[in-house]
């Protein structure tokens, strides 16, 4: 899939367009977005587009102070500082000046991919055994943060604070976080984030006795089916789990659209 650096760039701003508005009702969500950098920062909000910098767009005469910038940012919240390297991003010597600065590249790329005219494509029906409800009420943030908190492994301690922090995010334009059940199980759990014609995917959590099961692609076949009947027209995957999982998005209609490289300060 040939992409133009303008249209990467776009894809990657739909998620912090809409983390600006969870930072209003998040607290702890810090959100720097800016046309040279994008910077999220949170240390307990579940989400993997969090506590990480991106789309780095320097001159060669101001890449360094911006990398400088980047690392006293993150260290000021006492946090790692991880830089993710698109094709969008410049200078050309990104990578090497990473380097230099201490930043290692780390093993597994991040691949990003696209299903276009969603309208017209047949989605697959979700097992007569699953299924997917929005989350709307306490009751079921409250199952939504338990199932995260199993899914990554979290402390059970922390599930009343997670449902805390979550509550709110219902009321996010643009935000949707979905359950699955199997056989009245709480399975599942997923996220959308929709900006203008496309719709992201994210917070996918499956309780340990699920995994290695369809369980999480029967979720978001429900999902999609209501973001499809919103009118969505575009699908934006990250994922990191490997060439098996990207193989099967290839499979039920994901186009490769370019891949991140993550630079982690070591």
């Amino acid at each position: 899939m040939n992409l133009t650096l303008q249209k990467i760039v776009e894809l990657e701003r739909i998620n912090p367009t809409i983390m600006q508005g969870l930072s209003d009702v998040v607290p702890g969500i810090d959100v720097v977005f800016r046309d040279d950098i994008v910077m999220i920062s949170s240390k307990d909000f579940p989400s993997s587009d969090t506590n990480l910098a991106y789309l780095f767009r320097a001159t060669t005469e101001n890449a360094d102070s911006l990398i400088e910038e980047v690392v006293e940012y993150f260290q000021s919240k006492d946090q790692t500082p991880k830089i993710m390297v698109s094709p969008a991003c410049t200078p050309a010597d990104l990578s090497q000046r990473l380097e230099t600065h201490g930043f290692v590249r780390q093993k597994t790329d991040e691949a990003w991919v696209v299903l276009e005219n969603l309208q017209n494509f047949k989605l697959p029906k979700v097992n007569k055994n699953v299924v997917v409800r929005r989350v709307e009420n306490k009751e079921d943030v409250e199952t939504f943060a338990g199932i995260m908190a199993a899914a990554y492994e979290m402390p059970s301690d922390w599930i009343p604070y997670l449902a805390q922090m979550l509550e709110p995010t219902i009321s996010v334009a643009g935000l949707a976080h979905y359950l699955s059940f199997v056989k009245g199980v709480p399975a599942a759990t997923l996220t959308l984030m929709r900006h203008k014609q496309y719709v992201t995917m994210g917070s996918a959590g499956v309780m340990p006795e699920y995994r290695g099961t369809r369980t999480i692609f029967n979720l978001a076949a429900g999902a999609l089916a209501e973001a499809k009947r919103e009118g969505v027209d575009t699908v934006v995957g990250q994922t990191s789990l490997g060439p098996k999982f990207e193989r099967y998005l290839r499979i039920v209609g994901f186009k490769p659209a370019f891949r991140r490289t993550e630079y982690k300060l070591e």
